[in-house]
């Protein structure tokens, strides 16, 4: 698995914890080859590409892009996580910046592998996935933070105003 990482924000996890995340995400027998980009931008970088791309008009945590339509046995994508999104919803949660990065970034991976967080049924799946690599990492899920009993998962809404959420 070859996982690139370009920090264009300083970024509080370490690349090999970054790469330790991607790889927690993924089924280990799902995949012949990935190939993953990762993303470390600040939010007015994330405020433009959300804009550009989704056509929301704010910062977001993470946004993840397929390179490949339907990749049977190959994996290709990219992450792009916001720093500053991470800090801010860290605070709120209890826990590390740091650990919330990886969470943006195990979140964006399981897009990347086809988990998607619609509907209720499929937000619980992603949330199990999500906690299953956290443990992976050895982080313990913040149990103040209200984003795992409400199945928001990786969802912050530090950036956003009541009319975005």
């Amino acid at each position: 698995m070859n996982v690139e990482i370009a920090a264009e924000a300083a970024c509080p996890a370490s690349d090999e914890l970054i790469r330790a995340a991607v790889a927690a995400a993924l089924p280990a027998d799902r995949y012949q080859a990935a190939s993953i980009s990762v993303a470390v931008v600040d939010d007015p970088t994330m405020h433009e590409l959300n804009r550009q791309y989704l056509a929301h008009d704010y910062p977001t945590d993470v946004l993840s892009f397929a390179l490949l339509d339907e990749p049977p046995q190959r994996l290709e994508g990219q992450i792009i996580v916001s720093v500053d999104t991470a800090a801010a919803c860290a605070a709120d949660a209890g826990w590390s910046a740091a650990d919330e990065v990886l969470l943006y970034v195990i979140h964006g991976t399981l897009h990347l592998a086809g988990h998607d967080d619609h509907s209720p049924e499929a937000a619980a799946a992603m949330l199990a996935a999500e906690a299953a690599a956290l443990a992976e990492l050895g982080i313990e899920r913040s149990p103040g933070d209200e984003r795992w009993t409400t199945g928001a998962g990786a969802y912050c809404t530090a950036n956003r105003t009541t009319e975005d959420r």
